[in-house]
């Protein structure tokens, strides 16, 4: 994860460097999210350190000689003249040049992922990987490896760091419960489903068919979602299970969703979503009961 400069904030940086760890994100270049939150630091080195030195060589050679088996931006200048570089330093310098892989940023990036795979092999340096970044997202993530581009690592940050495609979320916490009173609105396209609530997942084997929202005192046969995190203003120790925890138990949910919905094209079938006749019903009773008040 590379995003942290687009982030609207410190927070929303390490925000994003937590979710996205807990997504499958194997590292961050976020330093600050790897101290505090122990995620894995990754990160390569900037055009702005090569470009300040006289030449690409000197660059190459300096930070090699600093962080030995790390992975060199290509693209500054020419991308195949840097990788026929560094294969040229690799057998002149031996041990002293150490580079683990290296990084495309701009271009045509499954033709120049071949062009440096085949130049890198044919060099004996099988072992240096390559890594893709630059205004990747999830399709062209996913564009790449159906080209078959030699690509070991996506790095990937602005597109999930700022969503241009849903910038704002269309959801808001709505008081449907004071004192044990159901309460709720009924504004216009606003209705509220009113009183404390729980989710049941419906299972078939070990796939999930479907989802019901009831009423949280009310019997409905499958597994309950919701539990509670916090209470009387603290948040309760078994809400804070750690990343590793988070990361196992969101992969093992996903595993139990149906294959449609694990494609990036929009599922010929809608996941269903019921709600249950029993809150149905006192939406109903809360309907009824302000109209009267009217």
């Amino acid at each position: 994860y590379f995003g942290a400069r687009r982030t609207h904030g410190r927070d929303a940086a390490l925000a994003c460097a937590r979710a996205l760890s807990i997504a499958g994100y194997v590292g961050t270049s976020n330093l600050e999210a790897g101290q505090r939150l122990g995620i894995p630091v990754v990160g390569t080195v900037a055009h702005s350190y090569i470009e300040a030195h006289p030449d690409e060589e000197q660059a190459f050679i300096r930070f090699a000689e600093h962080y030995p088996g790390t992975t060199l931006l290509v693209d500054t200048y020419d991308t195949l003249h840097a990788v026929q570089r560094i294969i040229a330093l690799s057998h002149r310098l031996g041990e002293r040049f150490k580079v683990g892989g290296i990084r495309l940023d701009s271009g045509d990036r499954a033709t120049l992922a071949r062009q440096s795979r085949s130049l890198l092999d044919a060099a004996g340096l099988t072992d240096v990987r390559i890594v893709a970044s630059g205004n990747l997202d999830e399709y062209r993530v996913a564009a790449l490896r159906a080209a078959r581009a030699p690509i070991d690592v996506f790095g990937v940050g602005t597109a999930v760091s700022v969503v241009a495609d849903g910038p704002s979320l269309e959801a808001a916490y709505k008081l449907v419960s004071y004192n044990g009173r159901d309460c709720g609105k009924l504004s216009p396209g606003k209705v509220s489903l009113p009183g404390p609530k729980q989710v049941y997942r419906i299972m078939e084997g070990n796939s999930a068919i479907g989802d019901v929202i009831a009423r949280r005192d009310e019997a409905v046969m499958g597994e309950p979602l919701l539990h509670c995190v916090m209470r009387k203003g603290c948040r309760l120790p078994s809400a804070s299970p750690g990343l590793s925890a988070s990361r196992a138990h969101l992969a093992a949910g996903l595993d139990r969703l149906p294959a449609r919905l694990q494609s990036l094209s929009d599922a010929a079938q809608p996941y269903p979503v019921a709600v249950s006749q029993a809150l149905l019903a006192a939406q109903s009773r809360f309907q009824q009961l302000h109209s009267e008040d009217t």
